[in-house]
C-alpha cells in the first residue's frame, strides 16, 4: 500500500488542533517525521523535506520551545538544527515571524557572497598581491601572434598547454580538459555526478564557494575532521558509512584550515577508498606557490580520481584557466557540455599561460612570490601565537584561528578599516565554536594590531 505524502500526514495531524493557522505546522505533527533527534539529524531531515517540496515556501515552522518539547530534546538541539538550515539558506528566522521556509531554490554562491565587502585593508579573501604576479603583457602578445584567432579552434584544449602540463601531472590521467578556473571545473563535475540528496564528503573547514556548489546541487555535505596532514583516517572511515557519491578535497594551498596532505596520510587513506563507488575530486589551486610536496590520491587511485588545478592565484586573476584531468567518463561529459555551450576558456589565454609556465622570468617571479607568501603567513602566525592564539595548518594563503568572540573582533577591526572573514561560511555544520580566517597574501604592517584585537576577543 503506498505511503501517504508527508504533507498529508502533517495536515491531518494539524487538523486535530482547532483554530490552527494553515501556513503553520504543529510541533507534534512534525515530530512524527523526525526519527534522528540529533541537531544534525533534524536539520538533514527538514532539509530533505524542503528540497523535495513537502515543506513549501512560506510555511512557518514550530517554535524552538514547542519542537523541543514534542521531540523530548533540549532547546539547544533545536536551535542548532535551525541554525544549520539558515546557514544552508533553506529557512529565514526573525523574532516577529519565527522560522519560515524559504524553499530550496538555487543558492547562487550564498556562502561566498556573505563574505564582507572591501575595506581599507581587505584580508577577508586571499587575493593575490599584484606586485608578485609575473608579467602578462608579453605572453599574451606572443599568444596573439602565434594563434589563428580569427577562426574557431579545432579543439577546446590548446595543444601547447597540454604539452606543458602533461609531464607535471602527478598521475596518468585517462582524459584531460580545460575550464574557466578551478571552481568552474568543480561545478561542472558536480553537474555530471551529483543528484539531490547525494552525500559529499568535505573537509570540516572548506572553501565557502565549494560548499555553495554542494548546496546548489541539493547535495548534503558530510564533513571530516582534519589535522595538519589532511583528513583523519578515523573521521573519513566514519564519513564513508554514509555511502557518499563524492569526496571533495582541497590539497595544499587551497585549504582554509592550512593543512597539506602528507604521503604518510595519503597511504593511510587509500585502503579506505579503494574499490568504493566514490569519485575523489582534488582541488589543488595555487599549487605553484606551495612550499609542501605534491601528493595526490590519484597516484594510488587514478581510476577514481579527478584532479583540478588553476593559476589565477600565482599567475594572475585574469588567467581564468583550470585544468581537469582524470576519469574519462566524467571528463568527456564535461567537455561535451562545453562544446555544446561554447563555454571553454579562450585559446589565447591558454596559450599565454603555456608560455608563462615555460618562461624562465615568470618562473623566477613565481619562486619569489612563493617565498614572500610563506614569510607573510609565518609573520601572522607568529603574531597570533604571541597573543595567546593557536592558528592551524602548515601552509596556505590564509590563517584559520579559533576566537571565543569572533563577531566582536571582526567589528572592532572593521571599524579600523581592516576586514577579516568570519569562519561560519567555511564550515558545513560547525561545532559551536567561532573562528576567523585572515588572508595573508597582501603586504602590510598590521599583524600585531590584528593579533592583539583577536587575542582580547578570545580572552573575553
Amino acid at each position: 500500500m503506498p505511503q501517504p505524502r508527508i504533507t498529508d500526514q502533517l495536515h491531518r495531524a494539524a487538523d486535530a488542533v482547532p483554530a490552527r493557522r494553515p501556513d503553520r505546522l504543529h510541533a507534534s505533527a512534525l515530530a512524527l517525521m523526525l526519527t534522528d533527534r540529533s541537531a544534525r539529524g533534524i536539520a538533514d531531515r527538514l532539509g530533505h523535506l524542503i528540497y523535495s517540496g513537502e515543506l513549501g515556501q512560506g510555511l512557518h515552522l514550530p517554535t524552538v520551545r514547542a519542537l523541543a518539547a514534542a521531540l523530548h530534546v533540549g532547546p539547544t538541539t533545536i536551535a542548532s538544527a535551525l541554525a544549520q538550515l539558515r546557514q544552508r539558506g533553506l529557512i529565514h528566522s526573525d523574532r516577529r515571524h519565527g522560522s519560515v521556509v524559504r524553499g530550496p531554490g538555487r543558492l547562487a554562491g550564498r556562502r561566498y557572497a556573505s563574505l564582507p565587502a572591501r575595506v581599507r585593508l581587505d584580508l577577508s579573501t586571499a587575493f593575490p598581491d599584484p606586485a608578485l604576479l609575473p608579467d602578462l603583457a608579453g605572453p599574451m602578445a606572443e599568444a596573439v601572434l602565434g594563434t589563428h584567432w580569427r577562426s574557431y579552434p579545432d579543439d577546446t584544449v590548446d595543444p601547447h598547454l597540454a604539452a606543458v602540463l602533461d609531464p607535471s601531472w602527478p598521475f596518468e590521467a585517462e582524459d584531460f580538459t580545460v575550464t574557466s578556473g578551478a571552481h568552474d571545473a568543480v561545478h561542472r563535475i558536480a553537474d555530471v555526478l551529483l543528484h539531490p540528496y547525494d552525500r559529499v564528503v568535505v573537509e570540516e573547514v572548506a572553501a565557502a564557494s565549494l560548499l555553495d556548489i554542494v548546496e546548489d546541487h541539493r547535495a548534503q555535505a558530510t564533513p571530516v575532521v582534519c589535522d595538519d596532514e589532511g583528513p583523519l583516517p578515523e573521521a573519513l572511515e566514519l564519513a564513508l558509512t554514509t555511502r557518499p557519491r563524492m569526496l571533495l578535497f582541497q590539497s595544499r594551498m587551497a585549504s582554509p584550515h592550512g593543512h597539506a596532505l602528507s604521503r604518510r596520510r595519503a597511504q593511510a587513506l587509500v585502503p579506505m577508498l579503494a574499490d568504493r563507488d566514490i569519485v575523489i575530486v582534488e582541488q589543488d589551486t595555487a599549487h605553484e606557490l606551495a612550499p609542501t610536496p605534491d601528493v595526490s590520491l590519484g597516484e594510488y587511485l587514478p581510476a577514481q580520481t579527478l584532479l583540478v588545478r588553476s593559476w589565477n592565484k600565482s599567475h594572475g586573476p585574469h588567467l581564468r584557466v583550470g585544468a581537469l584531468a582524470g576519469i574519462r567518463r566524467v571528463v568527456s561529459r564535461v567537455r561535451a557540455r562545453q562544446k555544446a555551450t561554447g563555454s571553454w576558456p579562450s585559446v589565447l589565454t591558454q596559450r599565454a599561460l603555456a608560455q608563462m609556465l615555460a618562461d624562465p622570468q615568470a618562473q623566477a617571479a613565481i619562486r619569489l612570490a612563493r617565498t614572500r607568501y610563506r614569510q607573510r603567513r609565518r609573520r601572522m602566525v607568529r603574531a597570533l601565537h604571541e597573543h595567546g592564539l593557536a592558528p592551524t595548518g602548515v601552509a596556505g594563503l590564509s590563517v584559520w584561528v579559533h576566537v571565543r568572540d569572533a563577531p566582536t573582533a571582526i567589528r572592532s577591526l572593521a571599524a579600523d578599516g581592516i576586514g577579516i572573514a568570519s569562519g561560519t561560511p567555511f564550515v558545513a555544520y560547525g561545532d559551536g565554536r567561532s573562528h576567523v580566517r585572515i588572508a595573508t597574501t597582501l603586504h602590510h604592517d598590521q599583524h600585531t594590531h590584528i593579533a592583539r584585537i583577536l587575542g582580547e576577543a578570545h580572552r573575553g
